[in-house]
């Protein structure tokens, strides 16, 4: 990163019955050193229903209130391209909000353990208010059930 003071923060998410509180995560994250990459993975069900990129983009780009969005494309592997984008440096923080089926690709590519030994900090937003935990192979500490400040 160029700038020290940036915090840039990779925000991967679908449309879940979660996304006002993604949106939530992202406005608390909106301070005039703050960017954001936007990473809209595809969804693998045709029935599931989803937002567009273009969706996306502008309702974040609304929550992180005037804020640089960048959409970031996912190529042909949306967990891997993650991985790459964490091993290059380009974000300090990832706000994770997706469906559940889209969780095995970050295991299959070790993604939790690889970020967590980089120490960049996670925030997993359960796609529906009754939450999960650990069980869904992510650290207890990443995974918000209610909006809260950020640490």
């Amino acid at each position: 990163m160029s700038d020290a003071r940036t915090r840039r923060f990779l925000v991967v998410a679908n449309r879940t019955e979660s996304a006002p509180r993604l949106l939530d995560e992202v406005g608390r994250r909106a301070h005039e050193d703050s960017t954001f990459l936007l990473m809209v993975p595809p969804e693998r069900h045709p029935d599931a229903p989803d937002w567009t990129s273009e969706q996306a983009l502008e309702l974040v780009q609304r929550a992180a209130r005037g804020r640089p969005v960048e959409l970031v494309d996912c190529g042909a592997d949306a967990a891997a391209t993650v991985g790459d984008i964490v091993a290059r440096g380009d974000c300090d923080e990832i706000v994770l909000s997706t469906q559940p089926e889209h969780h095995p690709h970050w295991h299959r590519h070790n993604l939790p353990k690889r970020i967590q030994e980089l120490g960049i900090p996670v925030t997993v937003i359960p796609p529906d208010p009754t939450g999960w935990s650990a069980a869904h192979g992510f650290p207890d500490e990443w995974v918000r059930i209610e909006a809260g400040p950020v640490t």
